[in-house]
């Protein structure tokens, strides 16, 4: 069963409590490779996605400008 969506905002929201975003993001890109990549649970994997969303979603919001993307700040 996938996450809810509420689920998944109050586990993104205790992860944030407890590590930076950037670090959170982090984890969460090598959980996807990791993990994500190679289940065979869908369920797992859509839940895995919903994370990084409201992660990379969180990254956006953070940025000084609305014209800076994650690409080009992971990159820099």
């Amino acid at each position: 069963m996938v996450a809810s969506y509420d689920d998944s905002r109050k586990i993104i929201d205790i992860l944030l409590t407890y590590l930076p975003l950037e670090d959170s993001l982090s984890m969460m890109e090598d959980v996807w490779n990791d993990v994500g990549k190679a289940t065979d649970n869908e369920s797992l994997e859509e839940t895995i996605i919903i994370f990084k969303r409201f992660l990379e979603a969180e990254w956006e919001y953070s940025l000084p400008t609305q014209k800076d993307t994650l690409f080009q700040e992971v990159r820099s």
